[in-house]
C-alpha cells in the first residue's frame, strides 16, 4: 500500500496516470466480475436519489442534462483532493480524492455486474458486459470514467487541508497552482465527460442533433 501511495502521489503526472489506469482497470473489471457471480441481479437499480429526473426529448438538451448531472461526480472528486495525507517519511500527500474516484468505479463496477441500469434492457451475458465497455460508439461509460480519472489524477496536488501523522495544516485555496499540464490534462478530462454525456444521450433515444 505504502509503495501505491508513492505512485499515486508522485510528482509525475505520468507516472499518476499510469498506476491509476492500471489500478481502474483491475477494480472494475475485478469487481464486475464478482458482483455477477455474488450479487442478485438488479441490485442498485433505481436506487440513486437523483435518477428520478426527467429528461428531454432534444439530444442537445439531454446531452447538457446528462453531463451537469455527471459533473456531480468531478466535484465529489475535487472536493476529496481538497484533502491529503501522508505519514513520516512519504515526500507527497496522498490526495483523498482517488478514494473518491475508486469509490465511483467500484459502484459502476457493481452496477455493470449486476446489471442495474437505470435504463430498461435485457441482461447480456459476463462476456458480453465486460465487451460492451469497450464499445465506444455506443457506450458512454468508459468515457466518463477516464473523464473521471484524468481529473482525478490531475487535482491530486491540490489539497487545502494536509495531515502529517498528528499535524495538520491548511492553505488557500487561491495559493493553489496547477502546471500547464495539469490544466491540459483536466481540461482533457471534462471534454471526455462531454463526451461521455453526448454518446449517452444518443444512446438513450434522443432527437438527432
Amino acid at each position: 500500500m505504502k509503495y501505491l501511495h508513492k505512485k499515486l502521489s508522485s510528482n509525475s503526472l505520468k507516472e499518476r496516470i499510469f498506476w491509476v489506469v492500471i489500478l481502474f482497470l483491475l477494480l472494475f473489471f475485478g469487481v464486475t466480475i464478482l458482483s455477477f457471480y455474488l450479487l442478485p441481479e438488479g441490485l442498485l437499480k433505481n436506487r440513486h436519489p437523483l435518477q428520478g429526473w426527467e429528461t428531454s426529448d432534444n439530444t442537445i438538451v439531454l446531452t447538457l442534462q446528462i453531463f451537469f448531472y455527471n459533473m456531480l461526480s468531478v466535484l465529489v472528486i475535487i472536493l476529496g483532493s481538497l484533502f491529503g495525507t501522508k505519514k513520516e517519511g512519504e515526500v507527497n500527500y496522498f490526495s483523498f480524492g482517488y478514494l473518491a474516484f475508486f469509490t465511483l468505479i467500484f459502484i459502476n463496477g457493481v452496477v455493470l455486474g449486476t446489471w442495474s441500469f437505470s435504463v430498461e434492457s435485457e441482461p447480456v451475458p459476463l462476456l458480453g458486459r465486460l465487451l460492451r465497455t469497450f464499445d465506444l460508439a455506443h457506450r458512454a461509460g468508459l468515457w466518463e470514467m477516464m473523464g473521471q480519472l484524468l481529473i482525478a489524477c490531475s487535482a491530486a496536488h491540490i489539497a487545502t487541508i494536509l495531515t502529517s501523522g498528528k499535524n495538520t495544516v491548511t492553505r488557500k485555496i487561491r495559493d493553489i497552482r496547477l502546471p500547464v499540464s495539469e490544466r491540459t490534462v483536466f481540461a482533457a478530462g471534462i471534454i471526455l465527460m462531454l463526451v461521455g454525456a453526448v454518446v449517452e444521450s444518443i444512446a438513450i433515444g434522443g432527437q438527432a442533433i
